[in-house]
């Protein structure tokens, strides 16, 4: 088998299952470890995949504008907003991210809910002005035009003032060696200012992007409290995320 026949086939059970391992590679490949690891490494070098102890991680490149993330998946963001939704409690200081997802939770936070949200998203401040109760409070900073958040230092300093209850997270990609990453890294510093200022952290995340991994990093999973996912928080895909005491919904 040719070398370009043995990427193609890596790349394509990666986009299956989202990880692999060097050892089955080898067994269904028959070709030894060290070629597999030799492919891997010339795959990462392409960056295409992240190379992990025992086999790779599929990354993903693709970055999508506002418009494309607030149609793209909608259905499964719907489901995880139906879930996140009951962690939110009267009386709390929420800090929420500038995810699709999100947006689609601040549409349905219950009207009697009496509480106060950070965010740095124009779309989730806009959609929770309308709501009776709720206090909005818009962190300001340079816009970002194409994503509708703010970006920049300013941002960041300001995030670092806040104390809030519950963070509300969207990621790009989110596995156990890497932990939560990001493909931006303007992106992942906010994000990772974000979480030093709660003291519960729920990540959103639709289960394409579970066992992925972007180029930053923002946190080590030990950060993260909580998973929520549109499928059943009983797939086999979450066992290593519970084996280290995440809680999934």
């Amino acid at each position: 088998m040719l070398k370009q026949e043995r990427h193609q086939i890596i790349l394509d059970k990666l986009k299956l299952n989202k990880k692999v391992l060097s050892g089955k590679l080898s067994e269904e490949l028959l070709v030894s470890e060290d070629t597999i690891r030799r492919d891997l490494k010339e795959l990462e070098s392409k960056d295409l995949v992240y190379k992990v102890h025992g086999g790779a991680l599929l990354k993903e490149n693709r970055t999508l504008s506002y418009e494309q993330r607030s149609v793209a998946d909608i259905e499964e963001k719907k489901k995880i907003a139906q879930k996140a939704v009951k962690l939110i409690r009267d009386g709390q200081v929420i800090i929420m991210s500038g995810s699709s997802t999100n947006l689609e939770l601040a549409k349905i936070i219950p009207q009697e809910i009496n509480a106060t949200v950070y965010t740095y998203s124009l779309p989730i401040a806009v959609e929770l002005s309308h709501h009776p109760l709720i206090e909005v409070i818009f962190i300001g900073g340079k816009l970002n035009k194409a994503a509708q958040v703010t970006v920049g230092v300013d941002l960041v300093n300001s995030i670092y003032h806040i104390s809030a209850d519950i963070c509300f997270m969207g990621t790009d990609g989110i596995n156990l060696s890497k932990g939560l990453t990001e493909p931006d890294w303007e992106v992942s510093r906010v994000k990772n200012s974000m979480i030093d200022a709660s003291n519960y952290i729920v990540v959103m995340c639709i289960s394409s992007k579970i066992m992925t991994a972007k180029r930053y990093s923002v946190v080590p999973i030990e950060k993260i409290d909580v998973v929520v996912s549109e499928i059943n928080p009983e797939s086999e895909i979450f066992n290593e995320f519970k084996a280290i005491g995440l809680t999934i919904i």
